[in-house]
């Protein structure tokens, strides 16, 4: 029997390297496709997040049969349960080269606007950065794991230094505003790739010495996270009357709509704190924040119709979309979590549920203040960088979730339904941030062009 066991530990080993290799070459591809413009090499790593999602789950099914058949204690314990965490990193990273790669088909479709030299050397250390932490929790090396953490600086200094370019292009350039755009969010992407194996190279830390790194405020000082230079302006003189002036009418009105949708999206994040916080008639409950989000889909389809029926400025059609459908992901995920607590007849919420849903609903807040500051987005970056900021705590709130699973004797069964609602809190705060990812995209357009 303890000889299986050791050898079920090893074969989980085995397997998250193999997520770890597959990771890194989801990485490297996303990257190659955008250098090489290979759309073929794009279309692959679309493939690869098919496998990737089957190993997650299959490292989880094994993982919770290993502990619910085994019961291990002590280091061993530690050593699956941080295993389950970083299996949702690896996936989590995977998800993050799928993004690189659908921005580089887009990006296809248009001249080359950029010498990319530094996004190939993001992608070299963000791959590195995901071998060493992995490799740190494997021989459970914490000088390693140091490493890896202080390796994020550089890949900050990157991304800030190519953002500043593109940048300056956009003033220069307003044509290839589109474009640069892109780019900036492909930058962004490998920096949160680094964030994920800075996760992981942190869960190693504490699980071989103890010692807890997670709480980053210098970190947030570095990530994005730190006031950014005004980006030079073009001065745009727009006539009061005429065509363009009925487009900005038109558009303040869609703007409007949007602020409605943020709104709703605030009360759906009321609701469920409400229902996490006075538990006693989740159904009633659930079914409150489904007619919530029935309300966003008929606002989502509002303003969706008005997309594609009125002149908009052509510079944010495509960003009003993207922004139409984060902010239904929010809704989504939130409705996601109040069915799940129904549908798997949750006794109680747990005390770090409870601290999930408050993070949401703080993150709900702040994309209503977003939302208010439209259509010129004035300091809307200081929210954005509050969103990114309630991210980062919801993951180490989620992270902390999990290694509490498994204290004490919790059922197998228990174990698998909380997994998945504290994944679901926890995308809701991803996809939280992703809004945030929009709205600057917008701003920094909007601020070059001078409107």
């Amino acid at each position: 029997m303890l000889r299986s066991f050791e050898a079920e530990l090893r074969e989980l080993k085995e397997l998250l390297l193999a997520m770890g290799g597959l990771a890194e070459t989801m990485i490297q591809e996303s990257v190659q496709a955008l250098v090489e413009r290979n759309a073929e090499k794009a279309q692959a790593v679309f493939r690869y997040e098919e496998e990737m999602d089957q190993r997650c789950i299959d490292l989880d099914d094994r993982s919770f049969k290993l502990l619910a058949l085994s019961q291990p204690v002590a280091s061993d314990l530690r050593f699956i349960a941080a295993g389950i965490k970083i299996n949702s990193e690896l996936e989590r990273i995977g998800d993050l080269a799928v993004n690189i790669s659908v921005r580089t088909l887009t990006l296809l479709k248009e001249p080359p606007i950029h010498a990319l030299v530094d996004i190939p050397k993001m992608m070299q250390l963000a791959q590195e950065m995901v071998k060493r932490s992995l490799d740190a929790f494997v021989t459970r090396n914490p000088d390693l794991a140091r490493a890896v953490i202080e390796s994020d600086d550089a890949i900050d200094h990157l991304r800030d230094r190519f953002v500043q370019e593109l940048t300056t292009l956009m003033g220069r350039e307003p044509e290839a505003i589109p474009a640069a755009l892109n780019m900036v969010l492909i930058a962004r992407n490998l920096e949160r790739i680094a964030d994920h194996a800075t996760n992981i190279a942190e869960d190693v830390i504490y699980i071989v010495r103890g010692e807890d790194v997670r709480e980053r405020g210098d970190k947030e000082i570095r990530k994005g996270i730190r006031r950014r230079d005004e980006a030079p302006k073009v001065p745009l003189v727009l006539p009061a009357e005429g065509p363009i002036a009925r487009a900005l009418q038109e558009e303040t009105e869609l703007f409007g709509l949007f602020r409605e949708v943020a709104i709703n999206v605030l009360a759906g994040a009321k609701a469920l704190r409400e229902m996490f916080e006075q538990y006693r008639n989740p159904r009633a409950q659930w079914e409150g924040i489904e007619e919530l989000e029935r309300r966003g889909d008929e606002l989502t389809h509002r303003i969706v119709r008005r997309l594609n029926e009125t002149f908009i400025t052509l510079l944010d059609r495509v960003d009003l979309h993207a922004l139409t459908s984060r902010l239904d992901d929010v809704l989504d995920g939130i409705e996601a979590v109040a069915s799940r607590m129904v549908l798997y007849r949750i006794p109680e919420p747990t005390p770090q549920a409870r601290e999930l849903v408050g993070l949401i609903v703080a993150s709900a807040e702040q994309i209503v203040e977003a939302m208010n500051r439209m259509p010129r987005f004035a300091d809307v970056e200081k929210v954005c960088v509050e969103l990114n900021r309630l991210e980062n705590l919801a993951d180490n709130v989620y992270r902390g979730a999990i290694a509490a699973l498994f204290d004490g004797n919790r059922p197998a069964a228990d174990l698998i339904k909380w997994k998945e609602i504290y994944e679901l809190l926890e995308a809701t705060t991803d996809r939280s941030e992703d809004v945030a990812d929009v709205v600057e995209g917008i701003a920094l357009k909007r601020r070059v062009l001078g409107f």
